[in-house]
C-alpha cells in the first residue's frame, strides 16, 4: 500500500491543493519570473571585483528567493505570514535601484555591516554589565571591546576617504533615491504590521458579532492570494529592469513577454475585484477557539 504523501509540518495537504487550483495564473507567472530571473543572473557578465556588479546582482537573487518563499507560505495557508514575508522583497527593491540611480550609495550600504555590528556588541556588552565574576563570558568583554575599536577605526577610515561619516540608511530613504518608494507606500505598513505581530495583523483572526468577539479563527487563510503574489512579482519585475539598466544590458525578451502577461492579469484582477464589491472571498471550513465569557 502505497504511502501517502502528507506533510509533516502542517497537515494541509488538501489546503494546498485547493490554493494551487484556485490561483494557477498567478502561481504560474511567479514560477516563470522567478526561473528567468536566476537564469538572467546566471548569464550576466559580473566583475567580481565591483561590488556594484555583485552586490546588487546578490539582492535580486534574494528578492527571487524571497518571492519563491512567499508563495510557499501561502498556498500553504500562510496569508499573514507570507504578507511579512514580503517587506523583505520591498527591502531588496529600495536598494536595487537607489544603487542604479547613485552608485555612491554602495559604501553606505557595505558600511552598514560595521554600524549594526557596533550595536549588536554594544547591546550584548550592556546586558553583561550587571554580571557577576564569577559568570563566564564567552567571548570576553575585551575581546568584544576590541571589535568594538576595530569597528570604530573602519568608520574613522570611511570619514577620511570620503569626507563624511557613514550613513545608516532607511528604508524610505533608499526608495526615493530608487525611485520606487510610490511601489511600498501602503504595503511596506501593511507588511511590517504583521512582521512585527501589531494588533492589527490580528484582525482576521476574530470572529465576531457585531462589536463581540465570540471565538478565535484557526486554521488556513485564503484572501486575496492573487494580489499578494502579482504584487510580489512587480517588485521582482522592477528589480530585474533596474540591474539591467545598471548594468547596461537589456532584459531578456522572454522577460518582456512575461510582464505584459503579468499585467494583462493584473489588471482584470483589479477589474473583478472592483467590478463585485460585494463579492465573498474564499471561505475554507476553520476551527474556533470559543472565547470565554467575560460577565
Amino acid at each position: 500500500m502505497p504511502v501517502p504523501n502528507l506533510d509533516p509540518v502542517n497537515g494541509r495537504d488538501r489546503c494546498v491543493e485547493r490554493l494551487l487550483s484556485r490561483h494557477v495564473e498567478s502561481l504560474d507567472i511567479a514560477r516563470t519570473l522567478s526561473s528567468m530571473g536566476e537564469s538572467f543572473v546566471g548569464k550576466l557578465e559580473i566583475d567580481a571585483n565591483n561590488p556594484l556588479h555583485v552586490i546588487p546582482a546578490c539582492l535580486l537573487i534574494r528578492q527571487i528567493s524571497g518571492l519563491r518563499s512567499l508563495c510557499l507560505l501561502a498556498v500553504n495557508g500562510f496569508y499573514t505570514e507570507a504578507l511579512g514575508h514580503q517587506r523583505s522583497l520591498m527591502e531588496a527593491l529600495a536598494r536595487i535601484t537607489a544603487l542604479a540611480k547613485n552608485p555612491d550609495l554602495i559604501h553606505d550600504y557595505l558600511a552598514q555591516d560595521v554600524l549594526n555590528r557596533i550595536k549588536l556588541i554594544g547591546d550584548i556588552l550592556n546586558f553583561r554589565s550587571d554580571w557577576g565574576p564569577e559568570i563566564p563570558r564567552e567571548p570576553s568583554d575585551l575581546e568584544l571591546r576590541k571589535k568594538v575599536t576595530k569597528g570604530q577605526s573602519w568608520l574613522e577610515g570611511f570619514q577620511k576617504a570620503h569626507g563624511r561619516k557613514a550613513r545608516d540608511v532607511k528604508t524610505f530613504d533608499w526608495a526615493q533615491t530608487g525611485g520606487v518608494a510610490h511601489l511600498l507606500f501602503g504595503r511596506f505598513v501593511i507588511s511590517s504590521e504583521a512582521m512585527h505581530f501589531s494588533p492589527k495583523s490580528l484582525d482576521h483572526l476574530m470572529v465576531t458579532d457585531g462589536d463581540q468577539i465570540k471565538a478565535i479563527r484557526v486554521g488556513p487563510e485564503d484572501k486575496d492570494i492573487d494580489h499578494l503574489i502579482l504584487s510580489s512579482c512587480k517588485y521582482v519585475f522592477v528589480g530585474i529592469q533596474s540591474l539591467a539598466n545598471s548594468l547596461s544590458t537589456s532584459v531578456p525578451d522572454e522577460i518582456d513577454v512575461l510582464y505584459r502577461r503579468f499585467e494583462a492579469l493584473y489588471v482584470q484582477k483589479a477589474k473583478d475585484a472592483l467590478g463585485d464589491p460585494t463579492r465573498e472571498e474564499h471561505a475554507d471550513p476553520t476551527l474556533t477557539l470559543p472565547l470565554p465569557r467575560m460577565d
